[in-house]
């Protein structure tokens, strides 16, 4: 019996050292968590992509008292997230969706197709969905319709991580790629 004993507790051990080591394999990354408006669902956004995460298995609640602000440390393998809480201890969390937040069409011949009056938010001709720096608002609010806009990739500056060229106006303003 003894035997028997000593064979669980060093399948135990085995078992528990190789969770550990497969843990300490993952590549971990730090994102912001995000409010997801659901009680249910949980968001993460890094610098190049947003996740949108559901508990395994899915619950009413939310298992992890996830911050709807702050950093969170966080590995993707394939379709399952694992995110450590406050003390470190790991969660799995099964991936929804994943975003993409990279702007593949950097570069001039754009133009605005809307914004708004305080000129914080505009739509080029693509579709895509841009914040723009409130720092820049004294431009930004006299852009137009029809402007002429040049996209380019900048060092991230405030969560800011594009320069947004306004051709026509000759001015520029930081802005954030909001794909939806």
């Amino acid at each position: 019996m003894t035997n028997c004993r000593a064979r669980v507790a060093l399948s135990a051990l085995i078992v528990c050292a190789s969770v550990a080591a497969h843990a300490a394999d993952r590549k971990w990354q730090t994102g912001i968590w995000r409010d997801s408006g659901d009680a249910r669902t949980y968001v993460i956004v890094a610098p190049t992509v947003r996740l949108h995460l559901e508990d395994v298995p899915p619950a009413e609640k939310r298992a992890i008292a996830a911050a709807t602000t702050g950093s969170v440390t966080f590995a993707v393998e394939g379709n399952r997230a694992f995110v450590k809480d406050a003390k470190g201890a790991e969660h799995e969390l099964r991936v929804l969706r994943s975003v993409d937040l990279n702007y593949t069409a950097t570069g001039a011949g754009h133009f605005i197709k809307t914004i708004t009056d305080d000129g914080l938010r505009l739509t080029l001709e693509d579709n895509s969905l841009w914040d723009l720096d409130p720092l820049s608002q004294h431009y930004t609010a006299e852009w137009q319709a029809f402007d002429g806009i040049s996209v380019r990739r900048s060092d991230p500056e405030r969560d800011f991580n594009y320069e947004i060229d306004n051709t026509d106006k000759d001015t520029g303003a930081l802005g954030r790629y909001s794909p939806p």
